[in-house]
């Protein structure tokens, strides 16, 4: 599969990275009370976007609840939080790779 296809399904790099498989639905990274129903792109997919779909990378994709990602679409300051939580989340995962 070329990199370009890939890189479209911006749900699929969002699982394969945080091992989510099938069926698993993850909590919503926001509120961590309600199952997540959508992967929302931090930074936007209109700025910066292109036909390579810079923006579907792990450091922008986030799993929210509808109530949080419609927060975060509007909310600079809560979209500012999230991307600290998704930051040390990855970080985390990365040091326990290490281990």
């Amino acid at each position: 599969m070329s990199s370009s296809k890939i890189s479209k399904n911006y749900k699929k790099i969002f699982s394969d990275y945080w091992g989510y498989r099938g069926q698993d639905v993850p909590m919503c990274w926001g509120c961590n009370m309600q199952i997540a129903v959508d992967i929302h792109h931090l930074v936007p997919r209109g700025f910066g976007g292109s036909k390579k779909n810079l923006r579907n990378t792990i450091d922008n994709l986030i799993p929210l609840c509808r109530p949080c990602h419609m927060i975060a679409e509007r909310d600079k300051f809560f979209n500012e939080e999230l991307k600290i939580k998704l930051k040390n989340k990855i970080a985390e995962k990365e040091f326990e790779e290490d281990e």
